[in-house]
């Protein structure tokens, strides 16, 4: 929970895409009519997109009635007429305030707080049973969104906290990537259309690309040259999101979401910077993180600062320690079998820009994939 709750919570956008897209969620159905997005390009409008079942879908970490709560702050921005870039801003805030759940205590700062919002009994958010209902305080939320001039701009935690009041102003940055992933997996059109063209413009951290050239976003990575963390490697063992528990493995909740990517060369073999980047944490894990094995975080030197993480390493076969910064194809250790893995192999995770790069970035992460093919490192 956050120490916000005087306003409300905001959604910001900033630089992010404006197609209005409406992701309505899990077992909901309907909701009021709403903006989509028609070809993926920013601010175009078409018809509201309908409701699907969500049935047992885990998406970056979130489940159940979580995805219910998402699919009902998603309507309630469609229903007036706001755009994708408030459903995702209305549903990083949610994550942020309430991980999704309609909790019913608040914290120190606001012990009178309730619901997904963390919205306070302050005459401002209506009553408690409306605090406590996912549409209406969505709703309220959105409401408070829309006085703020060019909301749509602003940088999305300083957005939300023009509602939210947030003790830290950036308190809601760590929550994006997830929304994002959320609203997307939730979105769909008419039965049964398949909307990845509409959100082909949209980045993995919600950024529309055309939107400023200074815009640090995913999408732009920039022109320099990557290495692949794994040359050579000969599979990707398991890749990004849901699987199967590894067999031999301990498994939680966020082994089964699988946060990064496994790729093997099963030789031992040296593993690589990716991209030029500074080293904040180089160890052999210890309490919880020790299911990381001996293990590294970085943080891309050049725009736009992605965070990165290698897990499993070899004991002793670090390369360089926290404070180094090395350049992209620069060896860093050996791949392993360290901590919780049932083979040799690399254990890699990519977290957007605005993650806290001095510890594990586990709830922010996103689909290396497409990044390292984007840089012609993954085939």
């Amino acid at each position: 929970m956050s120490n916000s709750k005087t306003t409300g919570l905001l959604l910001a956008a900033g630089a992010l895409f404006m197609v209005p897209v409406v992701v309505i969620l899990l077992m909901l159905v309907g909701g009021g009519s709403a903006a989509s997005a028609d070809t993926g390009s920013c601010g175009e409008e078409a018809e509201a997109p309908v409701a699907e079942a969500a049935g047992n879908k885990s998406i970056a970490g979130f489940s159940g009635v979580q995805l219910k709560n998402a699919a009902q702050i998603m309507t309630a921005a469609s229903n007036l007429k706001m755009p994708l870039a408030a459903q995702i801003l209305g549903v990083q805030t949610a994550i942020g305030e309430s991980t999704l759940k309609v909790i019913d205590f608040g914290d120190g700062a606001g012990p009178d707080s309730r619901g997904l919002f963390q919205q306070r009994d302050n005459g401002a958010w209506g009553s408690y049973e409306d605090r406590m209902n996912p549409h209406t305080s969505a709703t309220n939320f959105f409401k408070v969104l829309k006085t703020v001039e060019g909301w749509e701009k602003l940088e999305p935690s300083q957005a939300i906290h023009q509602v939210q009041r947030n003790a830290d102003p950036n308190h809601y940055t760590p929550f994006r990537s997830p929304a994002v992933q959320i609203v997307k997996a939730l979105s769909v059109g008419n039965l049964g259309e398949d909307l990845d063209e509409k959100f082909e413009d949209l980045s993995p951290n919600g950024d529309c690309p055309d939107t400023s050239p200074d815009a640090e976003q995913i999408g732009d990575l920039g022109s320099g040259e990557w290495s692949s963390p794994l040359p050579g490697f000969r599979a990707m063992t398991s890749p990004f999101g849901p699987r199967k528990c590894p067999a031999g493995s301990s498994c939680n909740s966020n082994v089964l979401d699988h946060k990064g990517i496994d790729i093997s060369k099963k030789g031992g073999a040296q593993v690589l910077a990716p991209a030029d980047m500074l080293i904040t944490v180089a160890e052999q894990g210890q309490g919880w993180k020790s299911a990381y094995g001996t293990y590294i975080i970085a943080k891309q030197v050049e725009k736009p600062g992605l965070i990165f993480e290698f897990h499993h390493m070899v004991h002793g076969s670090l390369k360089v320690k926290a404070g180094d910064t090395v350049a992209a194809g620069t060896p860093l250790g050996i791949e392993g079998t360290t901590g919780n893995s049932t083979g040799v192999h690399l254990h890699f995770q990519v977290a957007p820009p605005g993650t806290p790069a001095n510890a594990p970035t586990y709830r922010t992460v996103v689909d290396p994939v497409p990044i390292l093919k984007s840089k012609g490192v993954f085939s």
